[in-house]
């Protein structure tokens, strides 16, 4: 088995509305990156690895992922853990990648992600990378939504380069820095990010030439959905301890994760 370069873990719980497509979009990367058709990609042929670490899901989520495991050699790895910060945890813990990426389970990479994320790190030895983010979703509030976290990005605070949907590390700066913090429902990702900013600051990016496309749904959701998310977000910078307190939305019929 050749070694593992890139794997991509998808923490899920209760993800059956978007999993396939999220599944499908990283599998059509990869074949990309491998120089073989989508259909006759298999993955332990490869040097890239896709985990899906189902927070135990009751939905569809991973007989979803299931046909996924029987025809490209996904890997499904159960969990418990109540949080997508352990999801991620668990995932990574069963990965050997050199370099690992974090994909939530409501977004889509486009088909230069593996191509783009190995020259990030491989060539340019960078120790982690956040990636543009953008509404799979219509309308003028989603496009504010994602143009507002793009923005936040450049604020000269560790704190405010957050947002984990789309976010690649290499496996020595998880293993000094990491794990998520499980305990946290949001924001979980700042022992992460904020080493790479703090210490590394020249080897972390927000990288804008790669942009995946999520879902604004989270949001839409709730009741003034976005106003309530963004003041989450403000109170958790000011005061970390709130990162704890939280709860999450998510896809599935199970709705509050």
């Amino acid at each position: 088995m050749p070694e593992t370069r890139l794997c991509f873990v998808i923490p899920a719980r209760n993800e059956e509305a978007l999993i396939g497509e999220v599944v499908e979009a990283i599998l059509a990367s990869v074949a990309r990156a491998s120089g073989v058709s989508r259909n006759d990609l298999w993955l332990p042929d490869t040097a890239f690895d896709v985990i899906v670490a189902d927070d135990a899901s009751d939905d569809d989520t991973a007989a979803i992922v299931g046909k996924f495991v029987d025809e490209a050699g996904v890997r499904l790895v159960p969990c418990i853990g109540g949080t997508s910060a352990a999801a991620r945890n668990a995932g990574a813990a069963a990965s050997s990648g050199r370099v690992v990426c974090f994909v939530d389970a409501d977004t889509l990479v486009p088909e230069n992600a593996v191509d783009r994320i190995l020259e990030l790190h491989e060539q340019r030895g960078k120790c982690l990378v956040l990636y543009r983010l953008a509404s799979r979703e219509p309308g003028i509030r989603a496009w504010l939504w994602w143009t507002f976290w793009g923005t936040a990005r450049h604020l000269p605070l560790a704190r405010a380069k957050s947002m984990p949907a789309f976010l690649s590390c290499d496996r020595a700066h998880f293993d000094s820095y990491g794990p998520f913090n499980d305990s946290c429902a949001i924001a979980e990702e700042w022992p992460l990010t904020g080493a790479a900013y703090r210490y590394h600051r020249e080897r972390f990016l927000y990288d804008r030439a790669l942009t995946a496309r999520t879902s604004s749904r989270r949001m839409e959701l709730q009741r003034f959905g976005y106003v309530r998310t963004l003041l989450k977000w403000i109170s958790v910078v000011l005061f970390p301890w709130a990162r704890t307190s939280l709860t999450r939305i998510r896809h599935g019929a199970a709705g509050n994760r």
